[in-house]
């Protein structure tokens, strides 16, 4: 029993239940006073903590919104989310990051962060970021994404990497040699900073070479980058 709730945890035990089920007609009797016994060790996790998801709202709120995007993470196990800011509009001012805050407050079932994003030209706005509701971190997109907010002039990223606040951490979007670029920019501004979806062995070694030299860089992996690789796409097919 966990929260008043039965767990079967047996794949052939649930099975059989949902066969037996099958055959009544009605709502099964319930005997929700007995308790269960186990011989495996059963652990509790804290509620994890998804640091990169996509909840398309505002702009494309038939692939997801706030309400179905954490309904599905707690039914995961996940207590909080941080939320990209490629939305459409892009949530690149601190009036977009107040209004996408509001719209998530009304919505969201579980703990939210927001980014917000760099663009080109939008760097002297995080100088009044208020302190108690602060986005989680800022995003550079170095690569292309389904929106057009591509960062390449290297000045405004400078500019970007010396206005944000230095408490909040700069998260990017980057491959190859743009994370080379953005790697050498950040430590001449002395800024940390957390590379996201890494999925090619060139961006391992760089990353674990700016470690070695003493340079405070973190980086994140999806599942399917740690477990497939180009040798598996003539079996499941170019598409996927």
């Amino acid at each position: 029993m966990d929260y008043s709730i039965p767990l079967i945890a047996d794949v052939k035990c649930a099975k059989l239940f949902v066969q037996a089920l099958k055959l009544l007609s009605q709502r099964p009797p319930v005997k929700t006073h007995v308790d269960c016994l186990t011989s495996r060790r059963i652990l509790r996790l804290p509620g994890m903590i998804a640091v990169h998801v996509h909840l398309r709202e505002p702009g494309q709120t038939w692939k997801e919104d706030f309400e179905s995007g954490t309904e599905a993470a707690l039914a995961g196990g996940i207590t909080m989310v941080c939320v990209m800011p490629n939305t459409n509009p892009t949530i690149n001012s601190i009036e977009r990051f107040e209004a996408t805050r509001q719209i998530a407050m009304s919505k969201a079932k579980c703990d939210f962060g927001l980014f917000v994003i760099a663009e080109p030209s939008n760097a002297h706005e995080w100088a009044s970021v208020d302190h108690r509701i602060a986005p989680v971190a800022m995003k550079i997109y170095l690569g292309p994404t389904f929106i057009n907010s591509t960062m390449t002039n290297m000045i405004s990223l400078i500019d970007h990497l010396e206005k944000w606040p230095r408490h909040l951490p700069v998260c990017v979007h980057a491959e190859g040699l743009t994370g080379a670029r953005i790697l050498l920019l950040a430590k001449l501004s002395s800024r940390p900073l957390h590379i996201c979806h890494v999925s090619r062995q060139e961006e391992v070694v760089m990353i674990r070479k700016a470690k070695e030299s003493g340079f405070d860089v973190t980086c994140e992996v999806c599942p399917h980058h740690l477990f497939l690789s180009s040798e598996d796409v003539s079996r499941i097919g170019e598409t996927l």
